[in-house]
């Protein structure tokens, strides 16, 4: 039952509990039935016992204890459709019914019992009456045929029951839940861009009231916390801009300097080359922030995206000349996309250096640009190691990097900034695929025309 929803589990709760309280109740009444009839039988057999013995007594040849033979014109009329056994003195058979014709009602134990003859029950009483012992049977016919329709009824019943309740059910659980989906709708739309938005609070106060109140209070602590790491991450990117800056700057003088040595030459072109990556990393914190605050400022326009590509693959070139890799490309000499210059430029080149970056010595990096039923895409494909399975599913998480080995320069910023940019003209960015033949990220953009999709966490 885990993959059902809480509507028809509890629907199907309320079923299985009621169809059981309701076959157990119908097993009581039948049993509560058969006994009563049996003990009406019983008390039937009883009044019969006293026509009998009274007629044994007073009916000429009279008392009863005086009789050595009983004949069928001293039994009651109504008494023939019995089954009488009676012994006298010393356990002489003194009455045979006529219609007991094999076996014998005495066999039995001494309080009611249950006897078959010829193939029909009865219910058998043993009475003694002065010198007689009168053992008396009662067809039980009726009483089975009314058991049985009583079994019937039960039979029919019970489904209805059942799936009534399982209707009902249905209908009391969705009543019950449409607070708690109102709540999951509200909350769907409550996004990190948008927590200002509150639960409303039902008027009723009760265990749903309850839970708003509790969402409510969390998304508050949200929206502040949220609100403090954007600002602490914007600032803390915005801050150290200028001291790397100047850092930056005090070591290019240095190196200006024709008196320094050799190995002072390669540490300073060392520390230059670090605070490069620093200023990256600062740039790439402040991108995500304003991305994350929907600040990003982006200018989504109708294009030709070849041109921009085909730069691109030229920086890409200059890029991979010392690895040996070969860059190629698939365009169309006119590809129309509605995107923002500058931040797609931004997407393609971080994919064409990360296809380089992790490719090996002479391999290929191939670039493809066509539209499909989802519209324009770019796919950058490239021959190195796969991405590791277990990493495959956060390779756009911040700080994630695909690589095997973790000795290349990046800061697993690249993918998440190139998603977030994607996004926010409306498109997205995707891995396809990451074997040891190719690894392929798809870059979806909005066609000239197309309303705007993705995600709103930027504002355009």
């Amino acid at each position: 039952m885990r993959g059902l929803s809480l509507r028809v589990k509890v629907a199907l709760w309320s079923a299985l509990v009621a169809g059981g309280a309701m076959a157990a109740a119908l097993i009581g009444v039948n049993y509560y039935l058969s006994t009563e009839l049996l003990d009406i039988i019983e008390r039937r057999i009883d009044r019969d016992v006293d026509e009998l013995c009274f007629d044994l007594d007073r009916k000429p040849g009279g008392p009863a204890e005086s009789r050595t033979i009983i004949t069928e014109d001293l039994v009651p009329d109504n008494l023939h459709s019995r089954l009488i056994e009676m012994r006298g003195r010393n356990l002489k058979k003194v009455y045979r019914s006529p219609n007991l014709k094999t076996g014998s009602l005495s066999a039995g134990p001494a309080d009611f019992h249950e006897v078959n003859v010829d193939r029909t029950p009865y219910r058998v009483g043993t009475y003694f009456h002065k010198s007689l012992t009168i053992h008396i049977g009662y067809p039980l016919g009726n009483h089975y045929a009314t058991l049985k329709r009583v079994n019937y009824a039960i039979l029919v019943v019970l489904p209805v029951v059942v799936l009534v309740c399982l209707a009902g059910g249905m209908l009391v659980a969705r009543r019950a839940l449409n607070p708690v989906r109102e709540i999951t709708q509200v909350a769907k739309r409550i996004t990190a861009e948008d927590l200002h938005q509150r639960l409303a609070l039902p008027e009723a106060d009760d265990e749903i009231r309850t839970l708003s109140e509790v969402l409510n209070e969390t998304f508050s602590r949200l929206e502040t916390s949220y609100g403090q790491a954007i600002r602490f991450a914007s600032d803390a990117s915005h801050q150290l801009k200028t001291p790397i800056a100047v850092m930056r700057a005090g070591i290019e003088e240095l190196l200006r300097d024709p008196n320094l040595k050799p190995n002072q030459v390669e540490e300073l072109a060392e520390l230059l080359q670090q605070t490069r990556r620093l200023t990256s990393l600062a740039e790439g914190l402040l991108l995500l922030a304003r991305a994350d605050a929907g600040r990003l400022g982006i200018k989504v326009v109708e294009l030709n995206l070849t041109p921009i590509i085909e730069a691109c693959a030229e920086d890409g070139e200059v890029l991979a000349e010392p690895t040996g890799v070969r860059i190629e490309t698939d365009l169309p000499a006119k590809f129309l996309v509605m995107a923002d210059p500058a931040r797609v430029e931004q997407v393609i080149l971080n994919l064409i250096e990360n296809s380089v970056k992790y490719n090996h010595h002479g391999g290929i990096v191939r670039i493809t640009a066509a539209t499909d039923d989802s519209g324009p895409n770019i796919i950058v494909a490239n021959s190195g190691e796969p991405i590791p399975g277990g990493k495959m599913p956060h390779i756009f998480d911040r700080f994630t990097r695909g690589g095997t080995e973790e000795v290349r320069a990046g800061h697993g910023l690249g993918l998440s900034i190139a998603r977030e940019l994607a996004r926010a003209q409306g498109g997205d960015l995707l891995l396809l695929r990451s074997d040891h033949e190719i690894t392929e990220f798809q870059l979806r953009l909005r066609a000239p025309g197309e309303g705007k999709g993705g995600s709103p966490a930027v504002v355009v």
